[in-house]
């Protein structure tokens, strides 16, 4: 699936009612090896930054989640750890560059978070992920 796929199926997720950080973690989940429900389960308590409380972006949250996943060796001997620290930060450099910060309640100025007001938000974290990843990727070959 391309990028612009995921994103439009996101975007299509969060218009149906999923939270943010579902649908943006919903394209991923056939990748992640998780089916679904199991996103849906996972990922709502992220939404409306951290259980509607405004803190880190729900969104960017599902962006945190994939890219650890992809870029972690899955191994406690940390590894992996740095680099993935390395690729989330570059991930919120993205993020900061578009909304100016990671943190829903700076993203919305201050608005409480309602349903379907974060479409755009759910497109550019998909991308962000993509954009992440793809720089990483080019890093290792």
């Amino acid at each position: 699936m391309t990028a612009e796929e995921k994103a439009k199926q996101a975007a299509d997720a969060y218009l149906r009612g999923c939270t943010c950080s579902q649908a943006v973690m919903l394209p991923y989940a056939g990748e992640l090896g998780i089916d679904e429900v199991t996103v849906y389960k996972i990922m709502e308590g992220f939404g409306g930054g951290f259980g509607a409380m405004q803190e880190v972006c729900g969104a960017f949250s599902a962006v945190t989640a994939v890219i650890s996943y992809k870029l972690s060796s899955g191994s406690m001997d940390g590894k992996s750890k740095m680099d993935t620290y390395k690729a989330i930060r570059r991930a919120a450099e993205i993020y900061k560059d578009e909304y100016g910060s990671i943190r829903c309640y700076d993203i919305l100025r201050g608005n409480s978070p309602k349903g379907h007001k974060c479409s755009q938000k759910v497109i550019d974290a998909v991308m962000t992920i993509e954009k992440t990843l793809n720089e990483f990727k080019k890093n290792d070959a």
